[in-house]
């Protein structure tokens, strides 16, 4: 899991992995067509369970690098 120094260290984390969570999910709830057989809902949904997989990737890799 991740490592934390301090509390300011945790708070600076998880607040990072929130915005790229959101930032990515935005983006691609914005690029996604939601035609007439998928609902917008849906399209959210997709689209936060690609941002959550690629953010959790993105820091697992971040966090390797730096051993």
């Amino acid at each position: 899991m991740m490592k934390f120094h301090n509390v300011q260290d945790q708070i600076s984390k998880i607040a990072g992995f929130c915005g790229m969570v959101i930032s990515i999910t935005v983006a691609f709830y914005l690029i996604f067509p939601a035609g007439q057989a998928q609902s917008k809902f849906a399209m959210l949904l997709v689209s936060f369970g690609i941002a959550v997989a690629l953010s959790v990737l993105t820091f697992k890799a971040l966090l390797k690098s730096q051993r």
